[in-house]
């Protein structure tokens, strides 16, 4: 490695040194005659050496990439000549690789019916879930029963105000009637006496006959305030019993409202069987992460097992298999991968006979322009002798491969 660096930092100064060489002589050759002075011709030969090192230059990036693909078909050869039991493990971890991120792949697809919020509250009651979601269903219970309560609660206070009402009513009716009745027979008795003392007829019996009628008129009218006035009593009591209890119930039910709303608030949800939903969301979710971590250590865990089953083989790279699982598994796909390199490296090698001709071709024109003209700055012959030892250039050689 030391010998590479020492030998690629000298090609550096001299490449420097005969950048700095280029620039003197541009600057001498701009301040001679005109454009038809042969001097001119210098300039062409330093634009052609110009050329020659940027061809070389380009030659040197073809090679390193001719010879990383070179190395990369090694690598498949060292692959596809593996033992059998070493190759089977091969195969084997790198499946095991493709399976564990597909299961990650499909692991993040997946979406759960649970807010981060919801996950973040059920996260912190976790334990005491199961009893919560009991108590919430029971106070919905709870809630409809106490409900229904004070429907029919309201009802019997609507029936006992109505039944209090309509005997108010029937007690101010028998008063009149009662009113009614004494005037009544007050005035019939007024005119049997009048009569009496007008033609002197007997009256007794019709006296007599009168105040029966007032007296049982009278004790039924009694008989029938008593039963009024009783009714009325049940009436109020019951009346009383079902406020107190509405009250009581009212109680309870805004109580039992007041946890059912705290519950929704909370969790987010309507009901106790949308909770129970959230939570069964919430176990798959937690499930789901708790196999990501998992998948996610057994991938870690196969992938180090693949690098070192690579790295045993003594492949040039193996850390860029890692990326090209499949051709590890499917030999159609090595084979394609194999194909595709071959043309890559054809391609190359197309590319660096290219680069060659132009070289040789520049170099060529150097030498036939030199030996037209007889004179030149002397660093001209400076700089061709540089860039032929810089690029591997000469008259009579031809590039290395």
């Amino acid at each position: 490695m030391g010998f590479f660096s020492s030998k690629k930092k000298k090609k550096e100064i001299r490449a420097a040194r005969i950048d700095d060489a280029f620039n003197r002589v541009y600057s001498q050759i701009e301040g001679m005659g005109s454009a038809d002075d042969p001097k001119k011709l210098e300039r062409y030969i330093l634009d052609s050496c110009e050329q020659i090192i940027a061809s070389t230059k380009a030659m040197e990036r073809q090679k390193m990439e001719y010879r990383i693909v070179t190395r990369y078909l090694n690598d498949i050869k060292a692959i596809e000549n593996l033992p059998k039991e070493k190759a089977k493990d091969l195969r084997t971890t790198a499946s095991k690789i493709v399976e564990l991120e597909e299961n990650l792949v499909n692991a993040r697809a997946i979406q759960r019916n649970i807010t981060d919020e919801q996950f973040q509250v059920i996260s912190d009651d976790e334990e005491d879930m199961p009893e919560i979601i009991n108590r919430f269903t029971s106070d919905e219970i709870y809630q409809a029963k106490l409900k229904r309560n004070l429907s029919y609660l309201e009802g019997e206070k609507s029936r006992w105000e109505i039944e209090r009402e309509e005997l108010r009513y029937q007690v101010k009716l028998f008063k009149r009637m009662a009113l009614t009745i004494m005037v009544s027979f007050m005035t019939l008795l007024i005119l049997l006496f009048t009569m009496s003392s007008a033609t002197e007829v007997d009256i007794s019996v019709w006296v007599f006959a009168v105040l029966f009628i007032c007296a049982v008129s009278g004790f039924l009218v009694f008989l029938r305030q008593n039963k009024i006035a009783k009714e009325k009593k049940v009436a109020i009591i019951h009346l009383n019993q079902a406020i107190s209890m509405l009250n009581v119930e009212r109680m309870k039910y805004v109580n039992v409202t007041n946890s059912v709303e705290y519950s929704k608030d909370k969790y987010s949800v309507n009901n106790a069987a949308e909770l129970q939903y959230v939570w069964e969301q919430y176990q798959d979710k937690v499930r789901d992460q708790i196999r990501y971590m998992e998948n996610n250590e057994d991938l870690e865990f196969y992938s180090n097992k693949l690098e070192n089953i690579l790295g045993s083989i003594g492949l040039a790279d193996e850390k860029i298999w890692i990326n090209q699982i499949n051709a590890l598994i499917d030999r159609q796909e090595m084979a394609d991968c194999r194909h595709r390199l071959v043309t890559r490296r054809k391609k190359i090698r197309e590319r660096l006979d290219d680069h060659r001709r132009i070289v040789q071709e520049e170099r060529d024109e150097i030498d036939r322009l030199m030996m037209s003209h007889e004179h030149y700055l002397p660093e001209i012959t400076e700089i061709i002798k540089s860039v032929d030892k810089l690029c591997g250039t000469s008259s009579s050689n031809k590039l290395d491969a």
